[in-house]
């Protein structure tokens, strides 16, 4: 069942693809410019009738190595040798601190990290959360990043079966309140 839940992540990724390439072009282009870009992506797929939610979570290593310079006063170079021992636990911590999800007008979720993947200079962080409940509304509130740079973008692509909702998300516009 897990093996499922993970292949519908990865199709939706997929779907999502040509976005995160032209993101990727544009990032590496700004950068040349002095112009950066910053910028999270999350991968959603609500399952309400099973009471399920999966996501998958995209930060840039080096904004991540900002979050733990200046919240935590730790420094490494995430993915390297030289990264501290305690880097990731601080960095879960981030995460369900500045990102969470209510469902039904404010039972708020549990989300559980399964793995936290490095791929190229990008963290990947997958989660997971029941409900007790069938999911009519869900309510995102998504501020990673935000405490640190004032231009951060946060990216949330929503799956709820057949329908797939984008929402673009800033310091100022940090929710979403979606009814299924």
């Amino acid at each position: 069942m897990q093996t499922k839940n993970y292949r519908v992540i990865f199709a939706t990724a997929k779907n999502t693809l040509n976005m995160f390439l032209f993101l990727t072009v544009w990032i590496n282009f700004c950068s040349v410019f002095a112009h950066p870009l910053y910028v999270s992506m999350t991968n959603m797929d609500v399952d309400a009738q099973n009471k399920s939610i999966i996501l998958s979570i995209r930060i840039f290593t080096e904004d991540l190595e900002t979050v733990l310079h200046n919240k935590y006063n730790v420094d490494g170079w995430i993915g390297t040798q030289n990264e501290h021992r305690d880097g990731r636990r601080l960095l879960k911590e981030y995460v369900n601190e500045r990102f969470s999800i209510s469902v039904n007008n404010g039972i708020k979720l549990n989300l559980v990290t399964d793995s936290m993947v490095i791929i190229e200079d990008t963290m990947w962080f997958y989660m997971k959360s029941t409900a007790n409940q069938t999911i009519n509304r869900v309510e995102i509130d998504n501020r990673l990043l935000t405490d640190f740079f004032s231009k951060q973008n946060n990216l949330v692509i929503i799956s709820t079966g057949r329908n797939v909702k984008p929402f673009k998300l800033d310091r100022k516009n940090h929710k979403i309140d979606l009814s299924l």
